[in-house]
């Protein structure tokens, strides 16, 4: 999956935030979590927290960003019942230049996919073994991978191992020397929780020698201003004990990792032994030999030899990564807990592998040569019973007498094991047959389920096309019925055009097209499928309609049509004119009747609209004076 940190342009993306693991992963809280359904709480770490306000500038001397304090995780049990455990949050990787991991929430690239992340959501892949977090340059997002798997290598497990491993003390020719046989107890771990799970040793993080730091830095501050009130004092002591940490660290980089984390483990070792051994014998000065073993005695399968100590094989760097180092540690720790489980398992296979196979090839040679009749059988067994009286006073042959003794038995039991071939055989062709019939069951499954899929596929098809085909219909429907009412406007328009356009062009014509125009609109229904057109409405204007356009619907044309419209009227037949024409144009009238509504075309609708308003606008003095 490979994909670029940037500016996102897709759709608004999801916001996940809280403490629960796993929303997007649902495997996430197998990995996380000790005790399925704990709940997981973050909070801000500060190693002089309930000490009291005069730790504030401690705290910021010692701090770089302290407004960015170290985050530690919490895992609570399920109801709050048992232990309570926390540990420090990880940091992500960060680019070069890259300072800090940022303000929260923001947007993060998860497999490439962007989501809005809070720090808790953050944190807790961060704390996530099966996922890496990075922090790119400015203006990159946080992304996170899905790690691969890294397979255990067995080789370079057992090289390590060799390495550790102390050559054997004694040489060859100390074969026959005296041994010292004592009878000791395993060594227990003392470092165990509830579960009696070893717990591994803590490891010296940056996070923990800050603690230290500051913790002494601040006790032993106070404990010299007590003792002599000298400031003096006080900072050599605290540099004296920097530079001890830094020196004890280059020390413990440059020795094993097992040596470490075994110095840390407090172990228990049974000195009440018993010593079956002869006194040690002295040289010719009095002095006693060499003793190669120690003290205390490791089982060994849970520790090297300590005789040797490691040898890296780099040289340490001049300034350690305080980090790497802390990585190394720990990828050391698992290789070797690895290996060691491997080797506990791997002497009881071997010896349990190499039984049954001396058993097979016994039973192949006897099956190749045929077993002798009982009369045979019972002969050599009375002659091997004969030959074992016959040597029993001599010492020599009792060796040889009870290899013949095992040889014996392992030939009867393995005719025994031949009589029994008659009901093996039949277990296997039942067998055989049981798992042909298992087999020939999951084919007709499949085969079943295929031809499910198969008409699920085509009843989708045909669903499918079912719609498209309804949908070409209706667009026909709907192309044809415009159609037929782009005709009916053009046989609308034809027969106006062939009605008013010969003879001369009067105000008389005008105002008879007005009435004319006036009935047949006001008794439309206009609708989507019934549009109102330009030459539908009865615009009170003097102009011929064949040369009629937008431009020419003005306030002075309508005061024109109507005043012409007086003087060809008795009173009482304009005042009752007026005021239907203003009506018919009013504003809200036009909104109840959805006259603009019918009208696709956005453009010809506000044209329309506009032209209304203005003989709406024309009217409503000339309806006044009327009226008043």
């Amino acid at each position: 999956m490979s994909f670029a940190a940037g500016p996102w342009r897709g759709a608004v993306p999801r916001a996940i935030h809280g403490t629960k693991p796993g929303i997007l992963d649902n495997t996430q809280p197998e990995r996380l979590l000790r005790i399925p359904g704990s709940n997981l709480i973050f909070a801000a770490f500060d190693p002089l927290a309930a000490s009291g306000s005069n730790t504030t500038r401690t705290r910021k001397r010692y701090d770089p960003d302290p407004a960015r304090p170290k985050r530690i995780v919490v895992e609570v049990p399920p109801g709050g019942r048992g232990q309570i455990r926390w540990r420090f949050v990880p940091r992500a990787r960060r680019a070069p230049g890259v300072e800090d991991e940022g303000v929260w929430p923001r947007r993060v690239i998860v497999c490439g996919e962007p989501y809005i992340f809070s720090e808790d959501q953050w944190d807790i892949y961060k704390l996530d073994p099966a996922y890496d977090c990075y922090i790119p340059q400015w203006p990159g997002d946080p992304i996170i991978t899905r790690k691969d798997p890294q397979p255990l290598d067995s080789a370079s497990l057992g090289d390590n191992e060799r390495k550790r491993r102390s050559p054997s003390p004694l040489t060859d020719s100390d074969d026959h020397s005296p041994r010292i046989h004592k009878k000791f107890r395993r060594v227990v771990n003392l470092v165990t929780d509830e579960e009696g799970t070893d717990i591994e040793s803590a490891t010296e993080s940056e996070d923990e020698d800050e603690v230290e730091e500051i913790v002494a830095a601040e006790f032993g501050r106070d404990g010299s201003k007590r003792a002599n009130g000298s400031k003096h004092t006080s900072d050599h002591r605290r540099n004296t004990r920097r530079k001890e940490q830094r020196e004890k660290l280059k020390a413990n980089m440059s020795s094993s990792s097992f040596e470490t984390h075994r110095s840390k483990t407090p172990e228990i070792v049974d000195l009440t032994m018993e010593d079956d051994s002869p006194p040690l014998e002295t040289d010719a000065n009095g002095a006693p030999p060499p003793c190669t073993t120690k003290r205390k005695v490791f089982a060994t399968e849970d520790s090297p030899s300590v005789d040797r100590t490691f040898q890296p094989n780099k040289k340490s760097r001049t300034e350690p990564d305080l980090l790497d180092a802390v990585r190394r540690k720990r990828a050391q720790r698992e290789r070797y807990r690895a290996a060691q489980f491997k080797e506990r398992f791997r002497f009881a296979d071997d010896w349990e592998r190499k039984i049954w196979e001396d058993a097979y090839a016994e039973a192949r040679h006897h099956m190749s040569n045929g077993f002798q009749n009982d009369d045979n059988v019972n002969r050599e067994d009375a002659e091997a019973a004969a030959d074992a009286s016959a040597g029993v006073d001599q010492p020599g042959d009792e060796e040889e007498i009870r290899r013949q003794a095992a040889i014996e038995e392992s030939r009867r039991k393995l005719a025994e094991l031949e009589k029994d071939r008659p009901l093996w055989e039949e277990q296997a062709r039942k067998r055989a047959a049981q798992e042909r019939a298992e087999e020939e069951a999951q084919r007709r499954r499949k085969e079943e389920e295929r031809r499910r899929a198969a008409a699920a596929d085509a009843e989708k098809e045909r669903q499918r096309q079912r719609v498209a085909a309804a949908a070409a219909e209706k667009e026909r429907r709907e192309r044809a019925e415009k159609e037929r009412i782009a005709a009916q406007r053009e046989e609308r328009r034809r027969r106006e055009h062939a009605s008013w356009a010969w003879g001369p062009w009067t105000d008389v014509r005008a105002i008879e097209r007005y009435k004319k125009l006036s009935e047949e609109f006001d008794a439309a229904k206009f609708t989507p499928e019934n549009p109102v057109m330009f030459e539908t409405i009865p615009w009170p204007v003097l102009h011929r309609p064949m040369s009629l356009r937008l431009e020419d619907i003005d306030w002075s044309s309508v005061e024109e049509f109507f005043a012409a419209a007086r003087r060809r009227m008795r009173p009482q037949d304009y005042k009752v004119f007026v005021d239907q024409s203003h009506k018919r144009f009013h504003p809200d009238r036009w909104r109840a009747r959805g006259v603009l509504k019918s009208v696709e075309d956005e453009e010809l609708r506000g044209c329309l609209e506009v032209a209304s308003n203005t003989v709406a606008q024309a009217l409503t003095p000339i309806w006044r004076e009327v009226r008043g």
